[in-house]
């Protein structure tokens, strides 16, 4: 009896053994080796190296101050309502600033609290808020507001506020919803911050639109073009940079680099690094997206312009330069990057291939060439599908002078709509020609224009 019991575990074990031996053999025919450059990985640069160089492509929309006991008007549902009128700070430098005081605070606690974050954020108490556009991940963000190592807490957040009866803590958050992250400070921070926002606050619109809230300024001001000298991208620097490979780089024509697996090329105006490997993969969410991105933008892409992240989609993340209050567009590709991103990683990467240098001069824009505020909302109101419409900026539209190698920053209003930014003219002379607004194109099979004076679908 003991013989038979003995014999039937070698059996069970001997199964167990072959089995185990058919799933490693199975992984090690279907394994392929990890060519892609956008983890991190101990010879290259990460995130967490440098919080510095992480904020170039974190700044914020705004940031708002709400002071205790003020009121609001009721949102009234599709349509543009002045809610309030409010202090807060656009301008990308000082929101860059903000940020960078927020991080050198030292971090002692860090926890999920499974709360309603306006049982502590009402308007009775005085705050200051930190809105961005889109949705990031806490884990993105770990080099700049965690001090613990251990600290691997992630959590989606869009907003940051601070409280001015709770001078240590900081709370990230998503709107609507049902928890938050509470981080302990070892020291005060909020009269740091509400120091330097009183240097530079000015008055704002605060408008309801869509379940969200945007902020224009209150008077209409002059509209100034400035012009800067352009300086062009070092194609074979930036290779060396982003590429692992870097011993077996090979240059074609001074327009293409390759390391045998990806490639990057100047094509017109824009700088194109593609990784046919990693094409055809499954679509990955927005946050997993942008944590990609993030990782293979500070492998080389950091320099002194600033960026804001206006666009995450499902493999899609759109960065605008960012400049003075607001952002820029280019019909030329001059001051966007975009990133396509899926399972197998980044397999598509543009870039400006020329970024602006030096301060030239300053002129005042023709006399209407800018509409009025007043107007832009009212013509909206009246002639658009709000349900459409995410954002109304007063950005820049950047121009490329060949013949002064200068870009110009010229003034003109830009309407997010249906997830990407059309100019307001654009828009305008679609509906005045009855021309029909697209709508439901999928970003990835589109090439196109933020003016959207071209656009091809596949």
């Amino acid at each position: 009896m003991k013989s038979k019991r003995k014999e039937a575990v070698k059996s069970i074990v001997l199964v167990i053994l072959v089995l185990l031996s058919l799933a490693l053999s199975y992984l090690i025919i279907t394994y392929q080796p990890d060519y892609e450059i956008f983890t991190k990985r101990a010879t290259q640069k990460a995130v967490d190296s440098n919080k510095n160089d992480l904020l170039n492509f974190l700044i914020p929309d705004s940031v708002v101050k709400n002071y205790e006991g003020s009121r609001e008007e009721p949102i009234v549902q599709n349509s543009i309502t002045k809610v309030a009128s409010v202090d807060a700070v656009k301008n990308k430098k000082v929101l860059k600033d903000l940020l960078s005081i927020l991080s050198d605070g030292e971090s002692v606690e860090s926890r999920v609290r499974n709360r309603n974050i306006e049982d502590i954020t009402t308007n009775n108490v005085e705050k200051i808020l930190i809105n961005y556009q889109v949705t990031l991940d806490t884990a993105l963000v770990k080099p700049i507001f965690f001090s613990e190592e251990n600290s691997n807490i992630s959590l989606e957040f869009d907003t940051i506020v601070l409280l001015k009866d709770r001078p240590n803590m900081i709370y990230l958050y998503k709107k609507d919803d049902k928890n938050y992250l509470q981080i302990t400070l070892k020291e005060e921070i909020y009269e740091k911050i509400n120091s330097k926002f009183n240097e530079r606050k000015q008055s704002y619109a605060k408008y309801s639109l869509n379940n969200r809230f945007i902020y224009l300024k209150e008077a209409d001001e002059d509209n100034i073009i400035d012009e800067y000298s352009a300086e062009e991208v070092n194609l074979n620097k930036l290779a060396k940079d982003i590429f692992e490979k870097k011993d077996n780089l090979r240059i074609s024509n001074e327009d293409e680099v390759t390391d045998g697996y990806g490639i990057l090329r100047s094509i017109n105006n824009r700088l194109v690094y593609t990784n046919p490997s990693n094409e055809g993969g499954r679509e990955v969410g927005a946050t997993v997206a942008i944590n990609n991105t993030m990782n293979f933008l500070e492998l080389g892409y950091i320099g002194d312009t600033n960026y804001q992240l206006t666009t995450a989609l499902e493999g899609i993340i759109i960065f605008q330069e960012a400049y003075k209050d607001s952002i820029v567009f280019s019909k030329d590709g001059h001051a966007d990057i975009i990133s396509e991103d899926n399972s197998g990683g980044i397999y598509k990467l543009t870039s400006p291939k020329k970024l602006t240098k030096t301060y030239l001069s300053s002129r005042e824009a023709e006399l209407y060439s800018v509409e009025k505020t007043e107007y832009v909302i009212n013509y909206l109101y009246d002639k658009v599908n709000l349900k459409e419409i995410d954002d109304i900026v007063l950005g820049y539209d950047k121009i490329y002078n060949k013949d002064r190698n200068s870009f110009s920053y010229i003034p003109a209003w830009y309407v997010k709509y249906n997830d990407r930014y059309v100019s307001f003219k654009k828009l305008k002379e679609m509906v005045e020609n009855g021309e029909r607004l697209w709508i439901g194109v999928r970003w990835r099979h589109c090439l196109f224009t933020y003016s959207l004076l071209w656009m091809r679908c596949y």
